[in-house]
């Protein structure tokens, strides 16, 4: 990448350099036909190629040694090098940021990590307000790449999710259509066509849609339209003050509320976890792959992953196992892919736990944990066994006390749940109501469904007497630990228990916490770099073109710093799961709410601070719009049908053309 990055810079300055020539002179004057050229003396003494469209201009050096254009084509070339270097840096960024997040965690470096990832952008739009010379026009570059970043999320981005993850999302009206008699009318023809838009497409969580709110945060849009409003430049600024103050509170709000409670952040370190995952087994798997993982044709090349499952199974039993599993996530890191172990192992055997849940509930492995869960309540006063190893009553009809909540002397079902849902069984996560209809159902001999305190006392009993044989210890302490242990083992020589050994002082002192810092280094480098120039190539091609700067920095700029995590996110969503699904869109409406809150609370300050002109509502209303129909629209439901990706799509045109009616048909500043 970096052979290529120089050799565009190179292939740059050879291309746009401004060039000339010279004259060559005979030895005999008689020979000269005048041209009417003169000055011939003063011409250098080396040839070289006159440019197409070159100008008479010369032009500026950004840092000494950058190279200039004075072209269209120059102006073309030098804003692709620029993007290209831009999302180079921004490549770099996004990695090292990831990987630090997944080593931290979250909490304060989670707020952190949200300002990295939008860190290009906010790049530009302080550049673009350091210096007092044309600093309305260079803001207006910053204004269009948030306005296009926002509506390229909400948009194209959005829409690729929901088109590359849909699914059906149930088969009753298929089935029902199939029992019915076709119809030959051609209204229900044009219905059965496209039917395929309604029946098919994303479902998300409910956590989801709380996101996708928080990116509906609209009041500081709102107040800066007001701005139009009011006639005096005094009254202007009063108004942008007020937004700018809203802004920054929400900003702020935003990141205390992530501290003390996480779950935004939790979601997007689990969303960057999969994401890295996905990218490793695919990078890996190509990389030793004897061939295509995928047939020209865009089937999957079966041979080909046979083989490679056959690698993996050392053993040749045609499954892999554990260590298997384990093998090939340290084979994975040690090549260019760094894959957390912990997280790939566990992300690999959940589907078995699903599959497995109902087997697993048997009621020696449920009441092994309920021992466990009641024993550690007796601890605090006394063990469910004597001194002498005999069942300790009292202390059983207490728990019994404890547990009958509304003293009626029974634990009914309700009750009974209440104690359930408190105990933890480890990776697989059970329904509560079967536990409650198993241990119902050992426990109450009479069958009227209600635990009497005999019958409490008599199970408890049964159990542990069962405890202290299976786990065959003298200690009345730890003799449910060992039970519970041998219970579970078939569950845990599978489920591979994910706790992180290494202290945080061992993680940062990592080569992987390094390696990650460095990243971000040589990101940020990179990015503040380019910023300055990417914004003056951009302002000479909106001046030679004639065109608006908003929209040169609206559409170029945007694609090339998100198109790759656009097409990174697909991965995710393409594995047609509401957990994917789930993650994919709360990232997406995650950067929404930063780049949007960011970037206006950015704007707002270099305009009110340089006494600039707000010229920049159109915009805004744009932003307005996109964010309000998408945000609302996932807020008030968790399922997007495949028809929604084209009104997503539409709305980017529509973004554009509205900006250009208000702007030059209606004349709205």
């Amino acid at each position: 990448m970096a052979n290529l990055a120089a050799l565009c810079v190179a292939f740059l300055i050879l291309v746009v350099g401004k060039v000339q020539g010279r004259f060559l002179r005979l030895n005999s004057s008689e020979l000269l036909v005048s041209d009417g050229v003169d000055h011939v003396d003063y011409q250098p003494p080396f040839l070289s190629l006159n440019g197409m469209f070159s100008s008479s201009e010369t032009c500026e050096h950004y840092y000494g040694f950058l190279p200039c254009a004075d072209n269209i084509g120059g102006y073309l070339f030098q804003i692709v090098v620029y993007n290209y270097l831009l999302a180079s840096g921004e490549k770099f960024l996004t990695m090292g940021s990831k990987q630090l997040f997944n080593i931290i965690g979250t909490g304060f470096f989670g707020d952190v990590f949200e300002i990295l990832m939008v860190l290009p952008e906010i790049m530009v739009s302080l550049i673009s307000g350091l210096t007092e010379d044309d600093a309305q026009s260079r803001v207006s570059v910053a204004v269009g790449m948030y306005a296009g970043s926002t509506v390229f999320c909400l948009t194209l981005q959005w829409g690729m999710c929901v088109i590359f993850g849909r699914k059906g999302f149930t088969t009753e009206k298929s089935n029902s259509q199939d029992s019915e008699p076709p119809s030959t009318s051609k209204p229900s023809l044009i219905k059965e066509k496209l039917f395929f838009l309604t029946d098919s497409g994303i479902t998300t969580d409910k956590k989801t849609s709380y996101t996708a709110g928080s990116a509906s945060f609209l009041i500081p849009f709102i107040i800066v339209q007001l701005s139009n409003i009011v006639n005096t430049s005094s009254g202007s600024r009063l108004v942008l003050l007020i937004a700018l103050i809203v802004s920054v509170l929400g900003l702020i709000s935003y990141f205390m509320y992530q501290i003390f409670d996480p779950w935004i952040q939790e979601r997007s370190l689990e969303y960057a976890k999969y994401e890295n995952l996905l990218a490793g087994f695919l990078h890996h798997f190509q990389r030793h792959a004897q061939g295509k993982l995928v047939t020209n044709e865009g089937s999957p090349n079966i041979p080909v992953i046979k083989s490679l499952f056959a690698r993996i199974d050392k053993d040749g039993d045609q499954t892999v196992s554990v260590s298997e599993l384990e093998a090939l996530i340290l084979d994975i890191k040690s090549g260019k892919a760094n894959v957390e172990k912990e997280y790939a192992v566990a992300e690999v055997v959940q589907p078995w736990i699903e599959t497995k849940r109902d087997a697993l509930a048997k009621i020696e492995r449920l009441m092994s944990r309920i021992l466990k869960h009641v024993q550690n309540k007796a601890l605090e006063a006394e063990g469910l066994l004597t001194d002498d190893g005999r069942p300790n009553i009292d202390r059983m009809k207490s728990l019994f006390d404890e547990f009958d909540s509304n003293k009626n002397k029974f634990i009914s079902q309700e009750e009974l749940k209440e104690v359930i849902q408190h105990i933890k069984f480890g990776n697989v996560k059970f329904d509560h109501d079967v536990v409650v209809a198993e241990v119902m159902n050992d426990f109450d001999k009479n069958g009227d469904l209600m635990i009497s305190e005999e019958e409490f006392v008599n199970g408890i009993t049964k159990w542990v007497d069962k405890a202290t044989r299976v786990a065959n210890s003298n200690d009345t302490k730890r003799f449910i630990d060992e039970f519970d242990q041998i219970a579970w083992k078939e569950v845990d020589s599978v489920v591979y228990n994910v706790e992180e050994n290494r202290s945080i002082i061992h993680k940062l002192l990592s080569w992987d916490c390094l390696k990650s810092v460095l990243q971000i280094i040589l990101g940020v480098a990179i990015v503040t770099f380019l910023a300055e120039p990417l914004i003056y190539s951009t302002l000479d091609l909106s001046v030679a073109l004639g065109l608006p700067t908003f929209y040169i920095s609206f559409v170029i700029i945007p694609i090339a710093l998100k198109f790759k995590l656009a097409v990174s996110a697909i991965f995710p969503a393409s594995q047609k799961s509401l957990r994917t699904a789930s993650l994919t869109f709360s990232e997406i409406y995650g950067g929404v709410v930063m780049n949007n809150i960011t970037g206006l609370s950015i704007l707002l300050a270099i305009v009110y601070t340089k006494g600039l002109t707000w010229d920049y509502s159109v915009e805004v209303l744009a932003v307005l719009v996109v964010c309000g129909i998408i945000g609302f629209l996932a807020f008030f439901r968790s399922t997007y049908p495949l028809w929604t990706c084209i009104m997503a799509f539409l709305l980017y045109p529509f973004s554009l053309v509205l900006v250009y009616f208000l702007h030059y048909a209606v004349g709205w500043d």
